[in-house]
């Protein structure tokens, strides 16, 4: 029967099918492999393998194991361990790895060397950059590297999370702990009013990928470009900064098989503290209230709405290659099930890489893809939390005869009613291909072409209930839609990399890059439906459907790029970079179609000076300066073209006929964004690396802000237009410092302190022909109450609250407020005045790590400090003019009944310092010839506590958009989680 709904457990077949596809892929892998082993001629005649530690006794995985004077080299596997052939007449090898010195040992008798590198090269290490990689030592850019060892732990979903605190001068936030919800990413401030102000994400090469098509669990490292000189390669979406993700590639060797998973429980961590059902009985007849409804029940609405949450995630993966062909395949399932019912996500991400050479090395053909598939089930409306705290607790969740209770009143809505009885089910499919071909030719050069496709496709689907309060009046409504993005992109360098005689070094690229993007959405809902049977599968079933039931759109975007990027090292002490890229946007205007972003640096390397001779106890004392202008062309499609749309409807020759009319005004002198950014800062490194890190100051300047402007009708078609305009600014201090505090055989100590610092000013909202002195921002309808919380006004930060100034009560406890004006009394709209800010004043994250023999210790703590938070929901709930028909916190009791005025009573500290995790390790001692090369169990504890003033449920709330730091009522709270992992390798 068409439309017959077909029941499956959510997430078994997605799981499954999965599982079929990586059996397939490693069979394959297996044979091909073991093919081109059988067949690889070679002229090594003995095995040579060993072990490679660190000084503290932890295995190093991806070491570069090279014989000295040839090209035969390999790495070591997840478990510090490499094996491989060399020639009989090779006696040495040259060991190294990112932030050790490197070391050239005596193979000897090459059975079983155990290699111990010590901390301190630092400058060696090899960091991603944007189009290509370049040793630390060379770079005159600001730029942060995180590597896999100091990935934050525990239950960690997406990428973003993996960095939170541990990069100075970006912030992450993700308010609450719905599992779906995507943290927001801030780098040095906001720069932008009606554009992204998130960075841009590259991930293997890609510009712009999505986070989620790719599991943390697969990623190796990630390159955080700060300044101008570095950002400047990626032009006109780098006003943000840039995130460079670099997945785990397949390494040399004997194949291997490892598992990494963990189980963790959640519950919620904090709740406000609202009036149970005998203590609202107690107002009521403390108060002689003779008309309260007291319906019987004793309900505690959040335990209704809320449960313990689980979420397991398992990754396997195999890796191996010979000295001319790597492989590496990994599957990841995660299963997430949030605190609130019938919430939860559910993810498969599949990944191959897969990296062949040759001709003696010259040619050199890469293979990326990636696959995501997911489920998830969003909470369908959030105004579940707000109801959950308005109900009178009196009212029970169920009537007499098993059914949903539902009161008629303002907000009466039962939310265990609305968690069942609507639904919003999602998937998406994702797919991200990346293939490369590198050929080295005369000396130094190296061209290289770079081809990516992506595509993301959503389907979701919503329902509600022919019996739910919310349709019953249409009997039920049902919601498809589908939307689909598509990215396409070829890129080609030409790359010459060259040390001349012992003090030059030139590295340069040219490159010419084209991506297109199309995306496209579907919808179509219908209403009055017979039965729920079909839910959202069946439209056709519905019997009300209307012409704005039905719609659709198609849109696409280019980008067409060229750049070039030099690099010149001389004698190790100066280091000179420029950068410039021309950029062709289609989103912008006929007249500004191109535009040119170009950048400098300088480096000095103090350190290595005649007069630094003696101070042998610096490893590196380097001061950088750099200049750049960058771009921010992250807005919506056709904003520069004159746009038609739907204005209602007229009636001609016996039938409603959809008309239209002007939408948008053109703006042919529409374009990007502009930010020039000056960066001062120090590398340091003392004590063979015991002490490292880093001191930024930068300036950065945006002009040509986007934002829409009311323009008179005539001679404009529409009411306002996109133009640019404003100015905004970004200043502030970095500094960042590790240190290796203790150093013994069986114990080490290992602390991260970073520390970042930003002040932002909006600077202008006008000019000669578009003028602006102050935006009023949001919205909000609380209880009759219509408000605009916040404000953009030259002068001040984006996120400046505005209401009354809270001066006190009077004798009969009702709030008094600053008579702004002067005007003798007291009037909302007159004497309103800045009240607050939401941008914090620093940031200030502690990570430290201990190890004691097989055990370890490791915890982050992360703070944001001097903010402010608009605390919606405390006045709401604080409102006594809502009882005894509502429910209201036990704060309210000592306020008097009184108008409800937004006021600085509730702007409060939103100061912070969050235990992020705690996570204790343990690994286990084998037995030697065990299949089982290395076993470690691990504990963790995420969100263990949090120290703060603030007394809403968590001061961690939105930071994106132009209304940050507002508490609303429809908040997800966070959770606390404790997962038990255990990693395995074969």
């Amino acid at each position: 029967m068409k439309g017959t709904p077909v029941m499956r457990k959510p997430g078994k077949g997605l799981l499954c099918s999965y599982l079929q596809y990586l059996l397939l892929l490693l069979a394959i892998l297996s044979v091909s492999t073991g093919t081109s082993i059988a067949q690889e001629k070679t002229t090594a005649d003995r095995t040579v393998n060993g072990t490679v530690r660190s000084s503290k006794g932890d295995t190093l995985s991806a070491v570069t194991i090279l014989v000295k004077g040839l090209s035969i080299s390999t790495t070591t596997d997840e478990n510090g361990r490499f094996s491989f052939k060399v020639p009989s007449g090779a006696t040495e090898l040259v060991v190294s790895f990112a932030g050790m010195k490197e070391l050239t040992v005596s193979i000897g008798s090459g059975k079983d060397l155990q290699i111990v590198l010590q901390e301190g090269g630092m400058l060696e290490e090899v960091v991603a950059i944007g189009y290509g990689t370049m040793r630390r030592k060379d770079l005159s850019g600001s730029i942060a590297n995180i590597s896999e060892k100091d990935f934050n732990k525990g239950v960690v979903t997406s990428p973003e999370q993996l960095l939170q605190g541990k990069v100075s001068g970006l912030v992450v936030t993700r308010p609450g702990g719905d599992p779906n919800q995507q943290p927001t990413m801030r780098l040095r401030g906001s720069t932008s009013l009606l554009g992204g102000n998130g960075p841009l994400v590259v991930i293997d090469g890609v510009p712009g990928a999505s986070m989620n098509s790719v599991a943390p669990q697969d990623i190796a490292s990630i390159s955080v470009l700060k300044d101008a000189s570095a950002t400047a390669i990626y032009g006109a979406r780098s006003a943000n900064g840039v995130i460079l993700i670099t997945t785990k590639k397949g390494r040399p060797g004997k194949t291997t098989v490892s598992y990494n998973g963990y189980y963790a429980t959640e519950k919620l961590a904090n709740n406000l503290d609202m009036l149970t059902a005998s203590e609202w009985r107690q107002y009521v007849k403390d108060n002689n209230i003779t008309n309260a409804m007291d319906y019987g029940a004793d309900t505690k609405w959040h335990e209704e709405v809320y449960q313990t949450g689980y979420s397991q995630n398992h990754n396997l993966n195999l890796t191996g290659g010979t000295k001319t062909s790597t492989y590496r395949a990994s599957v990841n399932y995660l299963d997430q099930k949030g605190i609130v019912v019938t919430n939860g996500l559910r993810r498969v991400n599949a990944s191959l890489a897969f990296d062949q050479s040759a001709l003696d090395g010259k040619l050199r053909f890469l293979l990326n893809a990636n696959t995501t598939m997911e489920d998830w089930n969003a909470v369908p409306t959030p105004n579940v939390f707000a109801y959950a705290l308005n109900l009178n607790p009196t009212i029970p969740v169920y009537d007499e005869n098993g059914q949903f209770k539902e009161v008629t009143g303002y907000e009466y809505w039962n939310p265990v009613a609305m968690l069942h009885q609507m639904r919003s089910d999602n998937k998406r499919n994702q797919f991200l291909g990346r293939m490369q071909v590198d050929y080295k030719f005369l000396d130094g050069f190296t061209a290289s072409v770079n081809g990516a496709i992506s595509r993301s496709s959503v389907m979701g689907g919503y329902f509600e209930s022919k019996d739910s309060r919310s349709a019953e009046q249409i009997n039920g409504l049902a919601r498809r839609t589908a939307s689909e993005y598509n990215t396409k992109l070829l890129e080609t360098t030409l790359t010459y990399d060259k040390r001349i005689g012992d003090k030059h070094r030139v590295n340069a690229i040219g490159g010419y890059s084209y991506q297109e993007f199309v995306p496209e959405n579907f919808m179509a809902q219908n209403r009055n439906f017979i039965s729920d049977l079909f839910l959202y599968n069946n439209l056709g079933a519905g019997n009300n459907l209307t012409p704005s039931d039905v719609s659709s759109y198609k849109e696409a975007n280019k980008l067409i790029s060229f750049y070039a990027r030099a690099n010149y090292s001389f004698d190790g002490k100066y280091i000179v970079t420029g950068t410039i890229r021309r950029d062709g946007s289609t989103r912008f205007g006929k007249d500004n179609k191109w535009g040119y972003f170009p950048s400098g640096s300088v480096a000095w390397m103090i350190n290595r000076e005649n007069f630094m001779k003696n101070a042998d106890f610096i490893d590196e004392l380097k001061l950088r300066v750099s200049y750049g202008v960058t771009g921010n062309q992250d807005i919506s499609n056709y904003r520069s073209l004159a746009l038609y749309g739907a204005a209602g409807f007229y009636y001609q020759g016996g039938e409603f006929v959809t008309q239209y009319s002007p939408n948008q005004n053109p703006n042919p002198n529409l374009k990007w964004e502009r930010t020039a950014q000056m960066d001062i800062g120090i590398d340091y490194s003392f004590l063979r690396g015991r002490i490292r890190g880093a001191i930024d100051y930068y300036d950065k300047q945006t002009s040509d802000l986007l934002y829409d402007y009311p323009v008179p009708t005539p001679p404009y078609q529409f009411n306002t237009m996109t133009a640019n305009v404003g100015k905004v600014s970004n200043k502030g201090i970095e500094i960042s410092i590790e240190s290796e505090i203790v150093e013994r055989k069986n114990f080490s100590w290992t602390a991260g302190l970073n520390f970042a610092r930003n002040v932002n000013k909006l600077k202008s909202l006008s000019n000669d022909e578009f003028k602006l002195d102050v935006v009023y921002t949001g919205e909000w309808s609380l209880n009759g109450l219509q408000e605009t919380p916040q404000i953009l006004k030259p002068g001040y930060s984006i996120g400046t609250f505005y209401g009354a100034k809270y001066i006190g009560r009077d004798e009969n406890g009702i709030f008094q407020f600053e008579d702004v004006s002067g005007d003798g009394k007291f009037v909302y709209a007159d004497d309103r005045t800045v009240i607050g800010n939401a941008q914090p004043k620093f940031t200030l994250n502690l990570s430290n790590v201990f190890n004691y023999k097989a055990f370890s210790l490791s915890f982050l703590m992360r703070g944001v400090f001097g903010h402010d938070i608009a605390n919606s929901t405390a006045l709401y709930l604080n409102d006594m003019n809502r009882m005894p028909g509502n429910n209201v916190l036990k704060s309210a009791l000592g306020i008097a009944k009184q108008p409800l005025v937004y006021s600085s009573y509730y702007i409060e500290d939103g100061s912070f310092a969050r235990m992020e995790y705690l996570s204790l390790g343990y690994n286990v001692k084998l037995r030697p010839g065990s299949k089982v090369e290395a076993l470690r169990l691990s504990l963790t504890a995420n969100n263990l506590f949090i120290i703060t003033n603030y007394t809403g449920i968590d001061p961690e709330v939105n930071a994106d958009g132009l209304l940050p730091g507002i508490d609303a009522r429809n908040y997800y709270p966070k959770t606390r989680a404790f997962a038990l992992g255990v990693h395995v390798a074969f």
